[in-house]
């Protein structure tokens, strides 16, 4: 350490959990003094606290990872600390608290902030987040927002379930669209695919654009 071009144990850390090698990422990180670990360390750490890789689970040690890191406003970290807030797993239950988590970090572009935030909020606000991410490519948004409008508006919906299946292949928007599919007909099946198809595109355009 100390000499140019050497790797500090947080990098070397964060590439072993790119690498799913857990139990060396976790092992480098509880090594690393806390004050050195960064926000980016304390996440990490606790992903893998909350998750149980690398070892056992330890949720309030996860909270407490989180917690640290989203001291410093980092949206992810801000996102899992409002899940465990609102979950009241490793730490007491508190919606309130949750619910300014997940704007912070909603506010901050964070998609599963924005999801989050939308299964807390009332039926307006709620279309509001979940649009956003979805026009953003989060196909999970796509996913909720379709469920939301699916009564009332199904071509919509569909439309939303081609995207997510266009732009990710998700299994379950596959699944969910050709349900939906089934009970609608050729002109509205057809109506869809051409939207869900634009809605693709923006979404690859906008990206390529950033």
């Amino acid at each position: 350490m100390g000499f140019f071009g050497s790797t500090s144990r947080i990098d070397r850390a964060l590439d072993a959990f790119e690498r799913r090698d857990w139990k060396r990422a976790r092992r480098l990180l509880e090594e690393t003094p806390a004050e050195q670990r960064r926000a980016a360390g304390d996440y990490h750490l606790g992903l893998l606290y909350w998750r149980a890789l690398g070892g056992k689970r330890e949720a309030d040690r996860a909270v407490a990872c989180f917690a640290s890191a989203a001291e410093t406003r980092l949206p992810a970290a801000e996102t899992a600390l409002g899940i465990a807030l609102r979950s009241g797993i490793g730490a007491e239950k508190d919606d309130e608290r949750a619910r300014a988590c997940f704007r912070s970090a909603a506010g901050a572009g964070d998609h599963d902030a924005m999801v989050q935030l939308a299964t807390m909020s009332e039926p307006q606000d709620a279309r509001r987040w979940l649009l956003r991410a979805a026009e953003e490519g989060h196909a999970p948004a796509m996913l909720h927002l379709s469920d939301m409008i699916m009564r009332a508006e199904p071509i919509e919906a569909l439309s939303w379930l081609y995207a997510a299946v266009a732009l990710s292949g998700n299994d379950a928007a596959r699944k969910r669209a050709s349900a939906l599919a089934r009970e609608m007909s050729a002109v509205e099946i057809d109506a869809a695919q051409r939207a869900g198809r634009v809605y693709a595109k923006d979404i690859q355009q906008r990206a390529r654009g950033r």
